[in-house]
């Protein structure tokens, strides 16, 4: 009888201190949330939209194609800024990106 309760506790002990694979099998996987960036052009302001130093591959120009949408995950902030055909970088602008705040203007290079 000591035996098996001396197992049984082994056991027990065993289950608390490495865990157990799913606790929770009621609690939904997390997920990374992506958010939808609306980068817009103004006056004289074109070029390739980096974000955090990576290249989207958007390309915005203010008179044919003033705006571009980007996916960016949620609740970060991001430094953007655009790059023109000649290689020269704009200004950059910091947005926190979350749901609701997801429009960024350009007014100017």
């Amino acid at each position: 009888m000591k035996k098996i309760l001396l197992v049984f506790i082994l056991i027990l002990a065993g289950v608390f201190l490495t865990g157990c694979y799913d606790c929770c099998p009621t609690c939904p996987p997390i997920q990374i949330q992506t958010c939808t960036l609306t980068v817009e052009a103004g006056d004289w302001v074109w070029g390739v939209i980096y974000i955090n130093g990576q290249s989207t591959n958007q390309y915005i120009d203010f008179e044919t194609k003033p705006r571009a949408t980007i996916q960016v995950q949620c609740c970060q902030t991001v430094s953007v800024w655009i790059v023109d055909p000649c290689g020269i970088r704009s200004h950059t602008e910091t947005i926190y990106i979350d749901h609701g705040n997801e429009f960024l203007y350009f007014a100017y290079w």
